[in-house]
């Protein structure tokens, strides 16, 4: 299993994105691996399918759109819809809901 974390040039890694993905992996398998992309500006988004800054991905699935991303792409923040309202990062629960469903299609 590979997670990427990909961030913009512009606003860097958010600590509390960090934080948040550190606590989903800790919770089911703390040996999984985190591959840090920057992407450097809106060409960059484009050519890396960037949603903004953070995404996470696992096995290359983004952990808010599944497999239904958008066609847009943008360096930008990017907010998450939580159960404390938008925050320009995800929950934990929605990372770690990610790579137990990917563990599970990876297990069939």
């Amino acid at each position: 299993m590979k997670i990427e974390f990909l961030y913009s040039k512009a606003t860097g890694r958010s600590e509390k994105a960090e934080e948040a993905m550190r606590m989903a992996i800790e919770s089911i398998d703390p040996t999984i691996e985190v591959f840090y992309t920057e992407v450097f500006d809106s060409e960059d988004a484009r050519a890396k399918k960037f949603l903004g800054s953070p995404s996470i991905r696992v096995d290359g699935i983004d952990v808010e759109y599944g497999e239904r991303e958008p066609d847009e792409y943008q360096a930008g923040t990017r907010y998450y819809n939580t159960p404390e309202g938008w925050k320009p990062y995800p929950h934990a629960k929605l990372i770690a809901n990610t790579i137990l469903e990917r563990q599970a299609k990876t297990q069939k």
